[in-house]
């Protein structure tokens, strides 16, 4: 036994003497035929503690070595510190270092140490190679010099190499011939070095280090259709949309439906953002279209982005439906070669579902250019049969088929019927436009008491939704609004101006109100002022440079439009040409007071007037002179800022002339009509005061010609001239104007004078009028068209634009 344990140690000390002179480089070899005593456990001690000195002794030496001159490696224009690889080499051979020194053969031993040195430095060889290949590879595509900097290991360092040195030597005594332990490459050191070159790459390369997640990119085609579209326009659209998407276009239509938006207060806005931000445009053309304020806002912002650049945003017209009560304005002209006219030819008689391949084979090919992602179609996925009550966490508008379905199924309606609703995917985005038309003709429901509970219960369900708290902006639509009431709009930036125009309409008996609080987000914001705006009855926007690009300015706009406010715009300075294009489309038509260019008491008179005309105190006797300076004090906002001269604009050859006769009692209805026709280059002639010579109820005036009229001319003679200037009387019918002298006049003149006669109703009367004169009855009836209904509030927003564009059929307008 004991020459078994001799014969193991002196093994053992061999090995470590072999190890030791490889690392160290000591040539010092032990003569040949010598021999050594073997050591003794106190020698071994002995050594112990001596090892162990000079071990701390090369740890530090060999640290300040590498801190101070680590190897480089350079390639090309590349060059990385390898200090830190050799380190780690150097680390674990250094750790590999055996006690002390035993004793050692003769010649055979000393051959055995040569051949173990060779080993030794043939792998630590393979080893750097290694490393430097590898390190090779990770900067093979980087663009700049990558220097990573290795301070000085710190002295605790040096003592964690010495513990794991120690530890290394504890396991060598108990595990004969085992491979060397490599140092544990996680140290502190080890990992500050690596993040340091890992921030170092990420800065000079960051899409190799860390590919960046995709941006969520932004919807570039926008579809715009009319929000009061019947059941079949609505149900085409949603087709369009949903082969759009199994088109590869899935990630790139914006439609309100998908967006899940309908019921938001920031509805409407949202729209007009969409439009500002897109890159195609498909517009779903009909008489609806050109009858909704929000599609008719939408098409004019577009219209306006190409007239500004060509480039910028490419539209593609669908026709749906023929135009009966509408036409297609001129400005679209530049687009109608291209248009999809499914109402001409063999397209006529075609399906819903044949008429949306059509669309699609037409459009396809040119909106798939202004595709960011080609995203893949997307599954469709058929409705749920089993029944959660999930309808009864959503609103109408945001019910699936599936929803629809269970509804119907709790009504107690019969699965025959639910059928036929599910067969046409009607969900809740279209059951908000279904009729009972449309049930019987599209659906198949010929039973009556199943349409009529169908109806009832949509009703009912509207209602319950209606009074919901996050449904405050539909029950602010309904409120009524306070007399003389003004609500201020500005940017904060403009807070001290908004604050002084306060204190003067206050002075003027006006309330005044204002936003409070800013809120968080858009819909905050609205939450917080909408209930504010609905209280009041005109809303007055002040332009600034501010103002441009306010986003406070943009929201609070186009929600007091979608409230259905008398908007009033005060330019302090003239900023048409950098406004947004919504703003364009909102503001441009609505009645501006000069605050630039005009005296500010001058324009507070105007805006006094026209918020609280004084015409309606009674006793007050107004001279004409003072009417024609409030009436040329305001101005629609896209004339006021493009005119150049006073005489551009007051011309009388150079715009077509409108004589719009009426009683004089509609005088305010009527000023919104003018306003609106001279906002589309039509000039009128109107009478607004009731202080002239009394006609009965007449229908005259020189007050909106513009023109100096002589004080010696006759009123009649006045009405004979503007009337011949004209180019198409306006008749604006009411009973009491039925009944009036100046009517027959008016009328009897206008027939003989061969002007076309355009009808419209301010007041609702029965058509033809029973108690009109005969010689009036027999004009009427021959008129080829009845009249315009305009005899409310949401009929006249709705039809305003039929009557510009039945002007526009007899008034050839000079491009």
């Amino acid at each position: 036994m004991t020459n078994m344990d001799d014969t193991e140690e002196k093994e053992e000390t061999q090995v470590e003497n072999e190890e030791t002179h490889g690392v160290t480089g000591d040539q010092t070899q032990i003569p040949n035929g010598t021999a050594m005593e073997p050591a003794t456990h106190e020698d071994s001690k002995e050594t112990d503690h001596i090892k162990d000195a000079d071990d701390d002794k090369i740890n530090k030496e060999q640290l300040d070595i590498n801190a101070n001159e680590g190897p480089s490696i350079e390639k090309g224009h590349e060059k990385v510190d390898a200090g830190d690889e050799k380190l780690c080499v150097q680390q674990e051979n250094i750790n590999i270092q055996e006690e002390g020194q035993g004793d050692q053969d003769s010649k055979q031993q000393g051959d055995q140490q040569q051949t173990s040195e060779g080993d030794t430095k043939n792998r630590e060889q393979l080893e750097n190679e290694k490393n430097i290949k590898n390190v090779e590879e990770t900067n093979k595509d980087a663009s700049a010099i990558i220097n990573v900097e290795i301070k000085e290991k710190p002295k605790q360092s040096a003592e964690e190499v010495r513990h794991i040195d120690n530890d290394t030597k504890k396991s060598h005594h108990k595990v004969h011939r085992s491979k060397p332990t490599p140092v544990e490459k996680d140290s502190s050191f080890v990992k500050e070095v690596k993040r340091e070159a890992k921030r170092v790459e990420d800065r000079l390369n960051p899409n190799r280090s860390h590919p960046s997640k995709p941006k969520k990119v932004k919807k570039g085609i926008f579809v715009s259709y009319s929000p009061d579209a019947g059941f079949l326009e609505r149900k085409f659209v949603v087709e369009t949309v949903r082969q759009l998407k199994e088109n590869n276009l899935a990630e790139d239509i914006w439609f309100d439906k998908d967006e899940k938006n309908t019921d938001n207060p920031c509805w409407f806005s949202q729209r007009m953002e969409a439009v500002e931000k897109c890159r195609a445009a498909v517009l779903i053309l009909s008489d609806s279209y050109f009858m909704c304020p929000v599609s008719v806002y939408e098409g004019k912002a577009l219209l306006e982005r190409q007239m500004v650049d060509a480039s910028s945003v490419k539209v593609d017209l669908v026709l749906f439906s023929s135009l009966e009560e509408t036409e297609i304005p001129r400005q679209y002209n530049h687009l109608l070669r291209t248009m999809v006219d499914l109402t001409a030819g063999i397209h006529a008689k075609k399906s819903l579902a044949e008429k949306t391949s059509v669309v699609i084979g037409s459009l396809m090919e040119d909106l798939e250019k202004y595709a960011v992602i080609n995203s893949p179609p997307v599954p469709y996925t058929p409705p749920e049969h089993d029944f959660n009550g999930e309808y009864k966490k959503k609103k109408i508008c945001q019910w699936s088929v599936g929803d629809l379905q269970e509804w119907l199924f709790k009504l107690g309606i019969k699965e025959f019927y639910r059928q036929s609703l599910a067969e046409g995917m009607v969900d809740g985005f279209l059951l908000m436009s279904v009729t009972d038309q449309d049930m019987i003709h599209h659906l198949g429901i010929e039973s009556r008491v199943v349409r009529k509970k169908i109806m009832q219960q949509i009703l009912l369900t509207l209602d319950k939704e209606h009074k919901q708290p996050d449904n405050w902006h539909l029950r602010a639509r309904t409120q009524k609004s306070k007399s003389n009431s003004v609500y201020l709009v500005y940017d904060p930036a403009d807070v001290r101006l908004a604050q002084n125009l306060k204190a003067d309409l206050l002075k003027k008996g006006l309330q005044v109100i204002h936003h409070q609080k800013l809120g968080q987000s858009k819909e905050e914001f609205l939450q917080l002022n909408g209930p504010s705006i609905a209280t009041a009855t005109y809303v007055l926007v002040i332009l600034t440079d501010s103002a441009t690009n306010s986003p406070f300015v943009f929201h609070e706009v186009l929600f007091s439009d979608w409230l259905g406010k008398k908007i009033v715009t005060a330019m302090f300075h003239n900023i048409w040409h950098s406004l947004r294009p919504a703003l364009k489309a909102v503001l441009g038509e609505c009645p501006s007071v000069d605050f630039e260019t005009k005296l500010y008491g001058e324009s507070m008179d105007v805006l006094e007037h026209y918020i609280k005309p004084l015409r309606s105190v009674p006793g007050v006797v107004l001279e004409q002179a003072y009417l024609n300076k409030m009436a040329d004090g305001l101005k629609p906002l896209g004339i006021l800022a493009n005119s150049t001269s006073p005489t551009e604009y007051t011309s009388d050859e150079a715009e077509p002339r409108v004589f719009i006769s009426y009683q004089w009692d509609m005088q305010s209805k009527v000023e919104d009509i003018k306003r609106l026709l001279e906002a589309n280059s039509f000039l009128c002639w109107a009478d607004i005061s009731p202080t002239m010579t009394q006609r009965g109820h007449s229908s005259m005036s020189t007050r909106s010609g513009h023109s100096h009229v002589d004080s010696s001319e006759t009123l009649q003679s006045q009405i004979q001239r503007n009337m011949k200037a004209a180019a198409v009387v306006l008749c604006c019918i009411t009973p009491k104007y039925m009944q009036s002298d100046n009517c027959v006049k008016d009328l009897t003149l206008a027939e003989t004078l061969h002007k076309p006669i355009v009808p419209v109703m301010l007041r609702f009367c029965p058509w033809p009028p029973e108690g009109a004169p005969s010689q009036v009855r027999k004009i009427f009836v021959r008129l080829p068209s009845p009249p315009i209904d305009l005899s409310n509030e949401k009929l006249f927003k709705q039809n305003i634009h039929v009557v510009v564009e039945r002007i526009r059929k007899v008034i050839v307008v000079p491009k």
